[in-house]
């Protein structure tokens, strides 16, 4: 499967994932998968399993409305 395209809403932005929060909340956790494996593991899944594909018009509609509520902040900042 080939994707193409230019990403939107919610995946368009690059992130640094922080778990400075978790660590606080559980100081002996300790992660035995690299974020990279966790990420191959989890497409692999999603891929995998159809049911998992079924698109959400709520949550999509709630997603719109939080992109829109940025990017209107950003606008007026």
């Amino acid at each position: 499967m080939i994707f193409t395209g230019s990403l939107i809403g919610d995946k368009a932005q690059s992130v640094v994932f922080d778990n400075t929060k978790l660590k606080r909340a559980v100081p002996e956790f300790r992660p035995q998968i690299h974020f990279e494996e966790g990420i191959r593991r989890t497409v692999s899944c999603v891929m995998s399993h159809p049911e998992l594909q079924v698109e959400d018009p709520e949550f999509d509609a709630w997603t719109d409305r939080v992109i829109a509520a940025l990017e209107t902040a950003k606008r007026e900042i």
